[in-house]
């Protein structure tokens, strides 16, 4: 058995993990990396492997981060199945599509300037040699002093809609618990992670040489939180593959999250102008954060705040979650059940032309707006900042994880000017960091569900952390028990 590690190795996107067993090459995962555009664009561009050499991918959960180079594969030559949970392979349509826009619109936006800038440099190169001719009394025919840089190429997506939609027909769905051949030797199984909507962690039974080796990944490994059900525990593996995101760090509890949450839509109602911005991930946390809205709203007995979720992506997510109610806990349910009914204090609109989204940006307040993306590094959220940031009268609620370069980092951190799409903007909105509105497990979830698999673990790997979190959960890790854990760089080669 050989693993070899293609993503998620020095930060918390861009999952993908190549296993080669049986005579067998499997993908865990195809996700992309998130962060400044021109790093992302490098990173995404291209494979260390293969793809026509890739036999099946297994796919944990449909976030970006771990679906979103899937299309690419597939136009790369990959043709074999690709295995999910029914509700991943649901959300996955919508997201894969979004994303397939969002890079044709990034594509269309980053040519048309650099074809601008061709043309100022030109303007400028022109004026330059006019100014040295007459500074050396040349003649006019004298060739320039100045030469143009050589044009950029085009700027091309990764991929199209049509290779969404190839990418698609290879999905091949499952339930939890239910065991399938990959092939001769190999079988999966998907688990309840409680992350997202469908997610897993995958359970691996690899046959070989007459001996049976056991891998488990965790995928993006969930926490106790509203609507889904609490993960299933982690089962006993020879070799690990863990997500590290918070390996350093604990969560507030939900209940002071959604108190905090409650204290900025009461500042709003108060200032009685302005806006509540909540930039937030379409799949998941824009549900999270309404069924706290709900919550809220019913207990404060708001009514006069409008909700707008400004993204057509949530909405379709949001439509999905609602034909799945067998991820739901109890108390989800109900809420839905009493939400059908026309007895939610909420009153959620969802927009859909870039029309609805920009009459919002004019909107006095007050008013919550929901949008993506989550880390602030595409979407209609990009715009509604560019409006509002520079006023007292904004709060900015940030309530999910900001990867390193990724402008919500950079508000995090405290920043007091900001680029927001080509332009510098002043920080003078206010901005609410609300960690517990994680999905992931924090450092005491991932130390008590790898923790009682020390005695069997042979290997375990630590991904999808950045190393000031990953490492000092390493640390912990080998103090529990564990004889070897891991930090893989990309491209690294393990033998097993």
């Amino acid at each position: 058995m050989e693993l070899e590690f293609h993503g998620a190795t020095d930060g918390t996107t861009g999952s993908c993990h190549l296993l080669r067993a049986a005579g067998k090459t499997v993908l865990l995962e195809c996700g992309m990396f998130q962060g400044r555009r021109d790093e992302s664009r490098r990173r995404n561009a291209e494979f260390r492997f293969d793809p026509r050499q890739i036999d099946a991918v297994v796919l944990s959960h449909a976030h970006i981060d771990h679906s979103g180079k899937l299309p690419m594969l597939v136009r790369r030559g990959f043709d074999g199945a690709i295995h999910a949970t029914d509700a991943t392979s649901a959300l996955c349509e919508p997201m894969l599509l979004d994303s397939a826009h969002i890079q044709l619109k990034d594509a269309e936006y980053l040519n048309k300037r650099r074809m601008l800038e061709r043309v100022r440099g030109k303007r400028v190169e022109r004026r330059r040699s006019k100014r040295e001719r007459a500074r050396r009394h040349e003649d006019d025919d004298a060739p320039s002093l100045y030469v143009s840089n050589p044009p950029r190429s085009e700027v091309l997506p990764l991929y199209l809609e049509e290779d969404v939609r190839d990418t698609l027909e290879l999905f091949v769905d499952h339930r939890w618990g239910e065991w399938f051949s990959i092939a001769p030797g190999v079988r999966v199984r998907f688990h309840d992670a409680g992350h997202i909507l469908g997610a897993s962690w995958v359970e691996c039974e690899v046959r070989e040489r007459g001996k049976t080796t056991r891998l488990c990944f965790t995928g993006d490994y969930g926490r106790p939180q509203p609507i889904l059900r609490d993960p299933t525990p982690l089962a006993p593996a020879d070799v690990l593959i863990s997500e590290s995101t918070y390996g350093d760090r604990c969560h507030p509890p939900v209940d002071d999250t959604e108190e905090q949450l409650g204290a900025a839509v009461e500042r709003l109602h108060k200032r009685r102008r302005g806006k509540l911005l909540i930039p937030a991930f379409a799949v998941g946390r824009t549900q999270h954060i309404l069924y706290a809205l709900d919550k809220i709203f019913e207990r404060k007995r708001i009514a006069d705040i409008p909700v707008v979720v400004d993204s057509p992506l949530a909405k379709r997510a949001t439509e999905i979650v609602h034909r799945h109610p067998e991820c739901y806990d109890e108390e989800a349910i109900e809420r839905l059940a009493r939400s059908e009914r026309g007895e939610s204090a909420l009153r959620v609109r969802f927009t859909e032309s870039v029309e609805d989204s920009k009459l919002l940006n004019r909107a006095p307040g007050p008013i919550v707006i929901v949008s993506a993306s989550g880390m602030l590094e595409s979407g209609r959220i990009l715009h509604h900042l560019a409006w509002g940031i520079g006023s007292a009268d904004t709060e900015i609620a940030i309530v999910g994880y900001q990867a390193q370069g990724t402008l919500g980092r950079r508000l995090v951190d405290g920043e007091p000017e900001v680029n927001i799409l080509g332009f510098r903007h002043a920080v003078r909105a206010r901005v609410t960091v609300m960690n517990g509105f994680s999905a992931h497990a924090d450092r005491d979830g991932l130390l008590g569900a790898l923790s009682p698999l020390a005695a069997q673990c042979k290997a375990l790997f630590l991904v999808h952390g950045e190393d000031d979190q990953r490492l000092p959960l390493a640390r912990s890790l080998r103090e529990r028990g564990f004889g070897r854990v891991e930090c893989p760089r990309n491209s690294a080669l393990w033998k097993l």
